[in-house]
């Protein structure tokens, strides 16, 4: 299923979109998809609201994907220092290696940092009268708290009719619940524009080091990268945590993808570049000189990949301000109108 179907709008999916969660009008779907990478097969289960009894999450320890993770990472760290320090004549077969050991470092430092910024794991279960189902995309605390916020009060208001009867729990208090949930609902972490701007002013750079070839300009974008990465964490982190709209979700994560592939690419070129002029690892200036030479050094594929590597920084980043800002006009206005609608209610009160 897309990520929107007719009147349907998915809360969350599994990593690799095997099984997925769908909110309707007046119900929930669930699809349960199996198979390997690719759904093979899919059941799809139906919950209406006013038949829920229970969102019940509770927390899983996260320690065996860290250790797997973490311990891949170090393995290929292991090896490519192991080959670096043993063999001193480099060729080209020995980068291609070297550069493939790179390649699964980075990918599990990737993962291992995914997993970190994600929270702690959980296993978040739906119960009706008559069932009993573990909802297998909302795999993590943070996201299935956010989840079930959402679905509270449409869930209450289904079944006001059924609270009626007790005191303080009918449909005054559903109406009053849902726009307390509204009010606060998204949030934006203080650190999500100067991110994207950060990394607006890291694409710039990077393409100015492409075409300048400066040393300087190339030691520059270097420092840049520790500061913008730090900056792409905690945000990641803080809107992991918090309600953050979706757009500006994707736009974050595509950016950490980007970087890695960034990284990536530069281990990979500085290998292959490194075993044609051995001057380029000597000292500090050596990697500066050989990153500076990209245009040059790298030809057409080098020069092309670098280049649509810094377009796309810019490209996310500008469209990621655009998207924090008008969600950021959404939120306050939002906001505004249940302050006037409770002003309202309290007047309302009063005169009676």
């Amino acid at each position: 299923m897309s990520a929107s179907f007719d009147s349907y709008e998915r809360l969350a999916k599994e990593l690799w979109g095997l099984s997925s969660l769908w909110k309707g009008g007046d119900h929930l779907v669930y699809v349960r998809g199996r198979g390997l990478l690719i759904p093979l097969s899919e059941e799809y289960k139906r919950y209406k609201y006013s038949e829920i009894q229970a969102l019940s999450i509770a927390r899983t320890s996260r320690l065996g994907k860290g250790i797997l993770y973490g311990g891949g990472f170090v393995f290929f760290s292991a090896v490519i220092a192991l080959i670096l320090g043993l063999i001193d004549d480099y060729n080209t077969g020995l980068a291609v290696v070297v550069s493939a050991l790179t390649i699964g470092s980075l990918l599990s430092l990737a993962l291992l940092l995914r997993h970190l910024i994600l929270g702690p794991t959980c296993v978040c279960e739906i119960r009706t009268s008559i069932s009993r189902e573990r909802l297998r995309p909302l795999n993590r605390y943070h996201r299935a708290k956010e989840i079930v916020a959402q679905l509270d009060a449409r869930i209450r208001e289904s079944q006001k009719e059924l609270d009626e009867p007790r005191a303080g729990t009918g449909a005054e208090s559903v109406v009053a619940a849902t726009a307390s949930g509204e009010r606060d609902f998204f949030q934006i972490g203080r650190l999500t524009i100067p991110t994207f701007i950060g990394f607006a002013m890291f694409g710039l750079v990077a393409l100015a080091a492409l075409h300048l070839e400066s040393v300087v300009t190339t030691g520059v974008l270097l420092v840049l990268i520790l500061g913008v990465s730090l900056l792409l964490t905690f945000s990641l982190i803080g809107s992991v945590r918090k309600p953050t709209p979706e757009p500006i979700r994707i736009g974050l994560w595509s950016l950490l993808g980007l970087l890695f592939l960034f990284l990536g690419s530069g281990a990979v070129y500085f290998l292959i570049v490194a075993t044609q002029n051995p001057a380029y690892t000597i000292g500090i200036t050596g990697p500066l000189e050989a990153y500076t030479a990209v245009a040059s050094e790298g030809g057409m594929v080098g020069y092309g990949a670098f280049l649509l590597l810094g377009l796309g920084f810019l490209v996310v980043s500008i469209v990621g301000i655009l998207k924090t800002m008008k969600w950021s006009t959404q939120i306050k206005r939002s906001g505004e109108m249940v302050r006037g609608a409770d002003g309202e209610s309290v007047t309302e009160g009063g005169d009676e």
